[in-house]
């Protein structure tokens, strides 16, 4: 049963412990959804200048009343699981320790009251409990802010959702201290914010509850929507006539640990939710159509697929069947979304489902699945890459061959292959060439040209041996591709009449500034030092970089110190790049 309650922000917090689930989403709101809440504040700040008592609907937060009860000297504390408003609750919390903080520096006594309310709110006794248990890795970094007032270490922070909640702290912290009357602030954000406080006493009906709340318009991440739909059909099918829910609660803590693991995942690569569904029901569906299922279809496709089953221990079964698709299909898109150096051919969505198939092929060996991805990868890139055509290009072939490599066992590792160079037989490699040799290789080409680069040092460290050198390159791939990328040339409407490079007349300097052989990378902000420098000094920048593919411009072919950068050595180098590109995206092979 839902008992819905009109609140204050204070009213909901007293008395009560929070405790975030771990099949729940981890704390997810950027800077952007912050910094509304911010504004809401501000706005309300300056209308009850006008008209004291106005006051402030926030949103609708659900929690799952627990059996649980902590006391704290003689104050009985209900423990309640939050199911939905998680975000803004969690943001809140911080916000109060953010005041608390503020507040304890102020010289008077109702400060020192004001600050030592807040903080037996937020931590009770001797630190054991806090108002608010968040969920996965991060529970620590929000322990030690409420506890201690401090904040997490920067090079501790290693997920999204660590990020997130020490951007939170930072957010809320300068929000603070930007408010000129810090009393006034913590009375406004007690007692002027409220919400639609609903408490459900059954754990079946947290899964139904959502569902009602979506029919009212609340706006619902669809993943955590089709959690939600799923778990729902879950207690419907897992409940007979009688109310017996035995075959629910059997089932139950197999579905939250699934929903724990989608949910990891997410904490560490930011995949959006509409993604995931799509993709697993497009794949699982036995429609043939040239797109992506939309959001609501996939929802439509999962409750057909699960309400068909023979009998309840069937449908019950498609239910788990369903999420494990959903937990399979996050796990590979994770690995997809952490591969820094393949970003140019996962960057296209009808590309990442082709990938996600052949990745969801257990009857693959390692090795037959390293040749469909480099031919997936070539193909892509290719299309993509070198031609670069927009997403509408190839969609209904991507989408195809990715259903017929998923779900056709009878398929072999040659006729995925031959499937997947199908799809860029429209685009042969000689004519790409082409299009690179004559083109501007740097202008809306960057995040294509530092994985040409990239593919381009494997080649050359596979000729002589050597090991890539991966501390440089996780710092070029964490950064963006501006920070990286060299003109060795340099840009500047002025560089032809600079001394050192006066040897390019404007003509000749317009058409080699952006081509192929003029681009290179060296660790971030490297570039900004090089800057219109002469290339002597330029070549002490690069002395610094070991990076194998700048061999070509520090020395000449005969192994000479290069005295001078110049247009022939730029078309030199284009064509040595070239001839590597012609093998390395040829998909002949």
């Amino acid at each position: 049963m839902i008992q819905p309650e009109f609140k204050s922000l204070i009213d909901i917090v007293s008395n009560k412990l929070f405790r975030i689930p771990e099949y729940q989403r981890h704390y997810s709101w950027t800077q952007e959804q912050r910094a509304d809440l911010f504004n809401d504040l501000k706005k309300l700040h300056q209308v009850q200048s006008k008209v004291t008592d106005r006051t402030h609907f926030m949103a609708t937060v659900v929690c799952y009343q627990t059996k649980e009860i902590k006391t704290v000297g003689s104050t009985k504390h209900t423990v309640y699981e939050i199911v939905d408003g998680q975000q803004r609750i969690t943001t809140l919390v911080i916000l109060f320790k953010a005041i608390a903080k503020v507040v304890a520096k102020i010289n008077t006594q109702q400060a020192s009251r004001e600050a030592d309310d807040l903080h037996r709110l937020l931590v009770k006794e001797d630190d054991s409990l806090i108002i608010l248990q968040n969920n996965h890795d991060n529970r620590e970094i929000l322990r030690k802010y409420l506890t201690k007032g401090a904040g997490p270490d920067s090079s501790a922070l290693e997920t999204n959702a660590d990020k997130n909640l020490a951007q939170a702290i930072v957010d809320c912290e300068k929000f603070v201290d930007e408010w000129p009357d810090k009393i006034e602030l913590l009375t406004l954000v007690k007692n002027s914010l409220f919400f639609v406080f609903h408490t459900v006493e059954d754990s079946g009906s947290v899964y139904t509850v959502f569902e009602v709340l979506n029919g009212r318009g609340l706006d619902v991440d669809w993943l955590d929507k089709t959690k939600s739909i799923l778990m729902g059909l879950l207690h419907e099918y897992g409940t007979d006539d009688t109310g017996n829910n035995t075959i629910f609660k059997d089932h139950l803590v197999e579905h939250h640990r699934y929903w724990s693991d989608i949910y990891k995942h997410l904490g560490k690569h930011s995949i959006p939710g509409h993604e995931i569904i799509r993709f697993t029901a497009t794949l699982n569906s036995d429609e043939i159509f040239g797109r992506n299922l939309g959001p609501e279809d996939s929802i439509i496709f999962f409750r057909r697929h699960c309400s068909t089953g023979a009998d309840t221990s069937d449908k019950v079964r498609r239910i788990g069947e369903v999420t494990l698709w959903i937990k399979n299909v996050t796990e590979k898109l994770a690995r997809l979304y952490g591969d820094f150096r393949r970003n140019s051919v996962t960057g296209i969505t009808q590309a990442r489902l082709l990938a996600l198939a052949i990745m969801l092929r257990d009857d693959l060996s390692e090795a037959d699945r390293e040749i469909l991805i480099d031919a997936w990868e070539r193909v892509t890139f290719r299309i993509y890459g070198m031609y670069d055509k927009d997403s509408r290009s190839k969609l209904g072939d991507y989408v195809r061959a990715a259903k017929s490599i998923y779900n056709d066992s009878s398929l072999t590792v040659e006729g995925m292959k031959k499937l997947i160079k199908e799809i860029g037989s429209e685009y042969p490699i000689g004519k790409a060439i082409d299009i690179l040799r004559k083109g501007d290789c740097y202008t809306g080409w960057q995040t294509s040209l530092r994985y040409f680069l990239f593919r381009y040092e494997e080649y050359l460290l596979t000729q002589d041996n050597s090991q890539l050198n991966t501390t440089e390159w996780t710092k070029i791939w964490k950064e963006s591709p501006n920070n990286s990328i060299e003109h060795i040339l340099p840009q500047g409407d002025n560089t032809p009449t600079l001394p050192q490079w006066k040897h390019f007349k404007p003509i000749a300097y317009k058409a080699c500034l952006h081509q192929l052989g003029n681009l290179t990378l060296l660790t971030p902000g490297l570039n900004s030092e090089a800057g219109q420098n002469s290339f002597e000094i330029k070549l002490t920048v690069y002395n610094r970089v070991s990076l194998k593919h700048l061999n070509d411009v520090k020395q000449t072919r005969a192994g000479e110190v290069r005295m001078q950068w110049t247009e022939n050595d730029i078309k030199e180098r284009t064509e040595d790049m070239l001839k590597f590109a012609s093998t390395q995206w040829d998909d002949a092979q």
